[in-house]
């Protein structure tokens, strides 16, 4: 018998998710043989990474944070639903406009960051943002983001990235550059 394909994209969702982050925890040499996202392995390892759905025409984002806030997760990954792919100028706008509602709704503590698969940004030719599967809305408590990039800030993880990357990332370019004694 023949196996029927589904037309839905978002068909298993976590699967494809679940591929991405096995990418993403494979260290590289572009980020100074540290994985893309350092931390997402703990996450998955210890079962405390949410991966979810957000579709705008069933709920709100800011009850799928809610959710998140009041769960056990230390953070959450929500594949975005659009029936228009969003373009990598929409990327930073969208993030932004994320993080105010968050914090014009009492979630200041949280903290947005949107991987889209049609950036364009990379380190010396490598894009992983560009292997997701799925437009992502990763939320996160600030402290942790701020912790983590403390730790990262004491590695080699931000050296080949160039000016624009270190800014599209909101990190002081010059603090990096000092580090990396140039």
């Amino acid at each position: 018998m023949a196996k029927v394909m589904s037309k839905c994209p978002y068909t298993n969702f976590k699967d494809k998710v679940m591929k991405y982050i096995n990418f993403i925890r494979t260290p590289r040499k572009e980020y100074g043989d540290l994985p893309p996202c350092p931390f997402v392995g703990a996450e998955i390892d210890k079962g405390k990474l949410m991966i979810d759905k957000f579709n705008p025409k069933e709920n709100t984002l800011l009850e799928m944070v809610k959710a998140y806030d009041e769960s056990d997760y230390d953070s959450a990954l929500f594949v975005q639903i659009s029936e228009e792919p969003l373009s990598k100028f929409d990327t930073v706008g969208y993030q932004d406009y994320i993080n105010k509602t968050m914090k014009d709704n009492n979630y200041g503590h949280l903290k947005c960051i949107c991987f889209n698969p049609n950036d364009k940004l990379d380190i010396n030719g490598f894009n992983p943002r560009s292997h997701a599967p799925y437009f992502l809305i990763n939320i996160a408590t600030r402290e942790a983001l701020d912790k983590a990039h403390n730790v990262l800030s004491k590695t080699k993880y931000y050296n080949n990235m160039n000016m624009k990357y270190l800014r599209y990332l909101h990190k002081s370019p010059y603090s990096i550059l000092k580090k990396k004694k140039i």
